[in-house]
């Protein structure tokens, strides 16, 4: 038995495939089992996998028809055999010693999850940087806590690739990913069970993992406004029926929810807006209103971003367009149903009702 298993799920990524598996390879751990399972791809992927596979004994190559990342992310999770299990993103890439220096952790602690902080990895046509992502809560690094004790990670990027997860938890509580079409955001249902049943989490505030932008605003990446409300029903459908009420737990749901309600009315065309709308008061109807406005963490501008979502969305999004575009905004032109932002005599944004 290895002692991690890497599941990368791949899908159309050529570009970057190579180096993502050849940062697996270069690890100083050298007891992984790697499995790359393409998912249909129609580029050269498949290609790619098989002559890794032939160049090193520790490569599973699994192919196989489209069926998404959480179809393809349980086929890892039942093909693994490590101890652990390890998750890279085939256009991520990660640093040479961390595999190794998480499972030490995960060793020395018994831990269910391993987590680490990462790079934000900016690849954009103009430039490339790293940035570290910020966590601003203080997490302890010395001991193994529960979600309930620090409930942060629930707030912030679910970044399930910058953990180690033991099996063995895993097949216990039988935690698996939605099987939905194409990417859809199946991280977050794992993420918020993972999180909620382990016994033991361990952090470290060292960075490993290079998580890949190719764009600066989260919701130029978003192209179906309807997956952040979808995943939003299955999470908390199990919080019901697994009696997880734990108010530090939704406060940080509530408070993430309200940042991808951000994302959606930030995209450029959402296709039916009143549907988004309905779905968006919804979301929030869902909402405590006591923790919203009773929980001393709660901002301000949270509080007041939660009234405009639940009552009046269409002039949320107005706002937060504004607001995208305020750089390079030349002239707002408003009718009585209309508003375009026009950039260099180009209209970029339809009608906002």
């Amino acid at each position: 038995m290895a002692k991690v298993s890497v599941i990368v799920p791949v899908f159309g990524v050529e570009k970057y495939l190579s180096q993502a598996v050849e940062s697996i390879l270069a690890q100083t751990l050298k007891d992984i089992e790697i499995i790359l399972i393409d998912d249909g791809s129609t580029d050269n992927c498949p290609k790619i996998i098989d002559e890794y596979a032939v160049k090193d004994g520790r490569i599973v190559a699994i192919h196989k028809q489209n069926g998404g990342y959480g179809q393809t992310m349980n086929m890892g999770l039942e093909r693994a055999t490590g101890e652990y299990i390890a998750i890279l993103e085939p256009d991520d890439f990660i640093d040479s010693s961390m595999y190794e220096d998480l499972y030490s952790i995960a060793k020395h602690y018994d831990s269910d999850i391993v987590k680490s902080c990462f790079y934000n990895y900016f690849d954009l046509k103009t430039k490339q940087y790293a940035k570290i992502v910020p966590w601003k809560d203080i997490i302890p690094e010395d001991k193994s806590f529960t979600i309930q004790e620090c409930s942060s990670f629930l707030h912030y990027h679910p970044s399930i690739w910058s953990c180690l997860y033991k099996r063995e938890f895993l097949q216990k509580n039988n935690i698996k990913f939605p099987e939905a079409p194409g990417a859809g955001w199946t991280d977050n249902p794992f993420q918020v069970q993972t999180m909620c049943l382990a016994k033991k989490i361990n952090y470290t505030s060292k960075p490993y993992y290079y998580w890949r932008r190719v764009n600066l605003k989260d919701s130029d990446d978003l192209k179906n406004y309807t997956i952040p409300f979808k995943r939003s029903d299955e999470i908390h459908a199990w919080l019901t029926e697994n009696h997880v009420t734990d108010e530090n737990i939704l406060y940080n749901l509530y408070r993430r929810e309200l940042a991808y309600i951000g994302i959606v009315l930030g995209m450029k065309n959402i296709s039916d807006k009143n549907d988004c709308y309905d779905r968006i008061k919804k979301m929030c109807g869902r909402m405590d209103e006591n923790i919203i406005f009773h929980n001393p963490k709660m901002h301000q501008k949270e509080k007041l971003f939660y009234i405009q979502a639940s009552k009046i969305p269409s002039f949320l999004r107005f706002t937060i367009l504004l607001k995208k575009f305020r750089d390079n905004l030349v002239r707002i032109r408003i009718s009585s149903r209309e508003c375009y932002v026009v950039l260099f005599g180009k209209t970029i944004v339809g009608d906002i009702t």
